[in-house]
């Protein structure tokens, strides 16, 4: 069996966590436990850490939780899970599920089948507030 690892870098994300745990949970169910998560609270000054970490102590998973002491910026972030994660495969994904959890099943799958060495997505659209586009 292949183990794989989700690293979700974690800043301001104190509204998203009961969702974030439900995606968590899909993926621990679909991959029958040989998951783990890793998650990089990135010096978040909300209540992220503190939430995830409880609600994580009875989840049963397999995961790895990390506290950088300041915001150093999402690739920091990933690059922080990256080296404490153990999977075979590894896939990043944003802790607000800007992008669709279906992708991650979609790209392991792919790696799976030694399909690529590597899987990556692009947003081809956007349905983001003017201001939002403005700024990105």
């Amino acid at each position: 069996m292949t183990t794989r690892s989700i690293v979700f870098p974690i800043y301001r994300n104190q509204a998203n966590i009961p969702s974030l745990m439900q995606a968590v949970a899909n993926f621990h169910a679909r991959y029958e436990g040989d998951i783990e998560f890793v998650f990089v609270i990135d010096g978040s000054p909300d209540e992220s850490g503190p939430l995830l970490l409880n609600a994580l102590k009875t989840s049963g998973f397999d995961y790895k939780i990390i506290f950088h002491s300041r915001n150093f910026g999402s690739f920091t972030a990933i690059r922080t899970g990256l080296e404490h994660a153990s999977g075979e495969h590894v896939a990043a994904m944003a802790a607000d599920l800007q992008e669709p959890p279906e992708l991650i099943v979609e790209f392991f799958s792919i790696l799976e089948k030694d399909g690529a060495d590597v899987v990556f997505g692009r947003r081809t659209g956007r349905n983001d507030p003017p201001i939002t586009r403005v700024l990105s």
